[in-house]
């Protein structure tokens, strides 16, 4: 039982009020649909496909993307934390935090969105939701862990001033038990995106952040110096301060700087760039692929993750949340629950696993670890050295031969050029992690040479002639390999087939059918398009 548990408090509509929320009043405007969609929901948790499909705005995605949960899924988070959570919004977070630890307090200002929160984690015995702020929240050290995802940046309502933010900070901390440890997630004002050119989330204005504001706005991020700082003066020890890919929002990755330093090749892909610009299509002024590239090597990832997640305690924490051995952790959530994954870098080694357990099904993912390669991505290469191709071709042609006894025809599907690195050693093979039953060795060269045609035609590959088509090319590089043109649409279907099962989270089912109608004209449509120029 936590103290503002044990306030006499009215209940409305599942969730506990603690009273007026002083003014806040903000609303995105899905909050009424959010509330629909998840009251009609069969599966609520974290992972929920329902929910995930549902969402079609980017509001409604970022009440009910799956991946919003990703930046506390790269954390150990202890199983008996009783947990304070501040802003929970319509429960996205506050769901996972349910499914993870013994207990959660989560507090939201806007009744419309505590009400949402209090229906998605209803059947979470754990989980509270309190309709009111911070301070309505008995000062009394009684948390392990408070979390914090896009809030600070609204305490001060955009002020310059330092003291709205220290003073909620040391509000915080006055709630932690002794080795109790805060988790805080803020977009970085020196991002790299926002150094792109992509206009500041809160404001909708380019370069707002980097120039400090100069027309103020509802919000305000900060500099890692001076987030810091703020954290420091509230009392806190910060114990580690990560960046996240995209931002905090949907993350893909988060990073540590000992990952940059150790992995450079890594620390460029992990991150998948352009960053998106959320419910927006604003046209950039630089490449953010090449300026994380050289802000990078230059020392100054650290100060240009485009979102931080900083772990800090008031004395030294009970619980190891980012051990110093991980280096990163990376998810991919864009596809159905079955198949989501996590991977984590360590020292010398990659972990990938699966976030649900794996049936015994036509398609799986495999749990795996593989050492870090430190080279050149095989399609990079052949980017660069197109008279190569039938060299690099044919290399990966003997390789795939030569794992096929060591990994069983059904785990070499994804052993395609895109998933293959040169090193000073020759041809190595990442991010094997797809199992299709029934596969051959025929399927997979055939479907390598397509999605590798599909990749080189993107970069305008010099490799192919004037108003080639991407079929045309696809053809080509199979006749490399002795494969007729022909197979191309074999291929193709193929691929749609497993993308669309992919999607829809099995070889068949609901679903599947319209699904791969769509992937299969889809594909088609690419086939006859004409390589970038």
């Amino acid at each position: 039982m936590t103290p503002v548990r044990a306030l006499p408090l009215d209940e409305h509509d599942g969730c506990l009020l603690l009273g007026a929320a002083g003014g806040v009043t903000y609303l995105d405007g899905a909050e009424e649909l959010v509330a629909a969609i998840v009251g009609e929901a069969a599966d609520r948790s974290s992972l929920s496909d329902e929910l995930h499909y549902a969402a079609k705005t980017w509001a409604e995605q970022y009440h009910l993307d799956r991946g919003r949960a990703n930046v506390l899924r790269a954390l150990d988070l202890p199983a008996g934390a009783a947990v304070l959570e501040i802003g929970a919004g319509c429960g996205a977070i506050t769901r996972y935090l349910g499914e993870r630890v013994a207990l959660v307090d989560a507090v939201e200002p806007v009744a419309a969105r505590a009400r949402v929160a209090a229906r998605r984690t209803a059947d979470l015995p754990g989980v509270r939701v309190f309709a009111g702020t911070l301070d309505q929240v008995p000062v009394e050290p009684a948390y392990d862990l408070a979390v914090v995802v896009g809030v600070l940046e609204y305490v001060g309502a955009g002020a310059a001033d330092d003291a709205p933010y220290v003073e909620f900070l040391r509000s915080l901390r006055a709630r932690l038990k002794p080795g109790g440890a805060l988790v805080l997630a803020i977009e970085n004002q020196l991002g790299v995106k926002y150094l792109a050119g992509a206009p500041e989330d809160h404001s909708g204005r380019p370069w707002d952040g980097p120039q400090g504001y100069p027309d103020g706005g509802p919000a305000r991020t900060f500099s890692r110096r001076r987030l810091l700082a703020l954290l420091e003066t509230a009392g806190f020890r910060v114990g580690r301060a990560l960046g996240c890919f995209p931002d905090y929002k949907i993350t893909r990755a988060v990073l540590s700087p000992e990952l940059v330093e150790r992995y450079p090749r890594l620390a460029d892909e992990l991150p998948s760039f352009p960053s998106p610009d959320w419910g927006s299509d604003a046209v950039r002024q630089a490449d953010e692929a090449r300026l994380w590239h050289e802000f990078a090597a230059a020392g100054l990832a650290a100060e240009t993750w485009n979102s931080f997640l900083v772990l800090a305690s008031a004395d030294e924490p009970a619980a190891v949340l980012w051990p110093e051995d991980r280096l990163a952790c990376y998810f991919n959530t864009d596809r159905a629950a079955a198949w989501c994954t996590r991977g984590e870098v360590l020292d010398g080694r990659v972990r990938r696993t699966p976030l649900r357990p794996q049936r015994d099904e036509v398609i799986s993912i495999r749990e795996y670890e593989e050492p870090v390669y430190e080279g050149v991505p095989l399609l990079t290469v052949l980017e660069a050295e197109p008279w190569r191709a039938a060299e690099l071709l044919t290399a990966w042609r003997d390789m795939l031969a030569a794992r096929l006894g060591e990994l069983g025809a059904p785990a070499v599907w994804d052993l395609v050029p895109h998933n293959l690195v040169v090193t000073a050693d020759g041809l190595c093979a990442i991010d094997l992690e797809w199992r299709v039953e029934g596969a051959d060795l025929e399927w997979v060269e055939q479907r390598g040479l397509l999605l590798t045609a599909d990749r080189l035609a993107r970069s305008g590959w010099s490799g192919a002639g004037e108003r080639t088509t991407v079929r045309d090319l696809a053809g080509w590089l199979g006749v490399l390999l002795g494969h007729p043109p022909s197979y191309v649409d074999e291929a193709a279907e193929r691929e749609a087939h497993f993308q669309a099962a992919r999607i829809c989270g099995g070889w068949t089912g609901p679903g599947l059918r319209r699904e791969r109608e769509y992937l299969r004209a889809a594909w088609s449509t690419r086939l006859g398009e004409f390589v970038a120029g």
